[in-house]
């Protein structure tokens, strides 16, 4: 059992694998939280679905 089982965390600031956010999004996922997304516009929506696709989520909210 992780340190995050059972809990839900909104992750802000995802633009690409290398971005801080993304790391922080994938320790959450390996503790056992449930991951929902938020992204900046249109522009980066495509690529924050396909992170949190990847990380197991299918929440991506503007």
């Amino acid at each position: 059992m992780g340190l995050l089982e059972g809990k839900k965390a909104l992750i802000t600031g995802v633009a690409n694998d290398r971005s801080i956010a993304y790391g922080i999004a994938k320790s959450f996922r390996r503790e056992g939280a449930e991951l929902a997304f938020t992204c900046a516009g249109e522009k980066l929506r495509k690529r924050v679905e396909e992170i949190a696709k990847e990380l197991g989520s299918d929440v991506v909210v503007k």
